[in-house]
């Protein structure tokens, strides 16, 4: 009998990458997840943690959907100290390398990974910068991996969703402080789901057919950023 596949979810234990987690165990999916108290730029903890959820076995699937939550508070890049940009921007592009590194262990040959980003870097936003800069620079990095890890079958893509997707998930009851961001215009399709939209997308690049579709970066935000 063949082993059930298995997905590993990495997040801040918010927002959408806990709403994808929710979202496939409730569908009877083998799911792991880290805990949201984990520190992803550790290159000791989080090689701990995988090696105790993921045990001698491997996985087929990860998702990535972590930003520190400080790159959401808006703020004029002239009014930031160096701390503040180093954890609102920089944090979470070691952790996202960080990640990769230890990812790149318990994979499986033909895995699939799946980072979930928002759109923030195509349009730009003026008190968002250290968020934009660890967007923009963690799309690029995971560019870059997939070239690297194609020899071993592995795809390595990017799903980007609207900011308040990103943050809040299923969760539309929040108190959170959503930043300002430019409308480029109304969303080409009707409105639903972001969960179930990259749900959707996570499944799809996970079909053996996809297996030709890497480094790419997919936007499932039902046509408002109309990205190239």
């Amino acid at each position: 009998m063949a082993t059930p596949s298995r997905t590993l979810v990495i997040s801040t234990g918010s927002g959408i990458g806990a709403s994808v987690a929710a979202r496939l165990h409730a569908r009877g999916d083998a799911v792991i997840e880290t805990d949201s108290a984990l520190d992803l730029s550790d290159a000791g903890a989080v090689a701990d943690s995988l090696r105790s959820l993921v045990g001698s076995g491997t996985v087929d699937r990860v998702v990535l959907a972590a930003i520190d939550p400080s790159a959401f508070r808006a703020a004029p890049i002239t009014l930031l100290t160096e701390d503040q940009w180093d954890q609102a921007a920089e944090y979470s592009m070691r952790a996202a390398f960080i990640v990769l590194q230890q990812v790149h262990a318990v994979i499986a040959d033909g895995g699939r990974v799946v980072l979930i980003l928002p759109t923030v870097a195509a349009t730009g936003v003026a008190d968002l910068v250290p968020l934009c800069t660890a967007v923009e620079a963690i799309r690029v990095m995971a560019k870059a991996v997939a070239r690297r890890w194609g020899s071993r079958s592995i795809t390595v893509n990017t799903i980007e969703v609207e900011l308040a997707a990103f943050m809040l998930g299923d969760n539309d009851s929040t108190d959170a402080v959503m930043p300002v961001v430019p409308v480029l215009g109304q969303p080409a399709l009707p409105s639903g789901s972001a969960v179930d939209d990259v749900l959707g997308l996570v499944d799809m690049l996970a079909t053996p057919a996809a297996g030709a579709i890497t480094g790419a970066l997919l936007v499932a935000d039902r046509g408002t950023v109309m990205q190239p």
